[in-house]
């Protein structure tokens, strides 16, 4: 009986400071290994980084038939994308996120595109895609802040594509 009684006090005690720690260690090492922003998973950390998933850039360069280097505009991103999963894609770039969007670039019909702009140039010969995703990095040294690289550059070519 006064075991059964010391258990549940021990439970109703630190059950809770427990979970507390679990979670904040599990957003620290999601943090640090696979570029989980502090702003998500429990929040540690989050007001002392300027690292938000709506800071973050995207990068989508893109090679064409002739092996010309093509900078994607964000703004095909969010023709393929809904801004829920470009948020996801900004705050847990994982490996497998990247070579999804890299997929679907190569498999869409980015023809559409073309004539959003004028700077802008043809999508619909894109034999090859590079993707990576910067964060905001405050450099103590120079007391500057600067876009640094999060995840490594995921390349997708059109031989490659499954859909093809």
């Amino acid at each position: 009986m006064i075991h059964k009684s010391l258990a549940v006090s021990l439970v109703q005690k630190w059950a809770i400071p427990l979970l507390l720690i679990l979670v904040t260690i599990r957003q620290m090492v999601l943090a640090h290994t696979v570029g989980l922003s502090p702003w998500h998973g429990g929040g540690w950390g989050m007001f002392s980084s300027v690292d938000r998933d709506e800071r973050r850039l995207i990068q989508v360069l893109g090679t064409d038939n002739r092996g010309k280097l093509i900078k994607i505009d964000s703004k095909s991103l969010k023709n393929l994308f809904s801004d829920q999963d470009l948020i996801l894609i900004r705050t847990f770039p994982t490996t497998y996120l990247l070579e999804t969007v890299a997929d679907k670039l190569l498999g869409s019909q980015l023809n559409k595109f073309e004539n959003q702009g004028a700077k802008q140039p043809s999508l619909k010969n894109l034999q090859k895609v590079k993707i990576q995703v910067w964060r905001l990095h405050h450099d103590r040294e120079n007391s500057s802040i600067r876009y640094k690289v999060l995840s490594p550059g995921v390349e997708a070519k059109k031989d490659d594509f499954s859909g093809y």
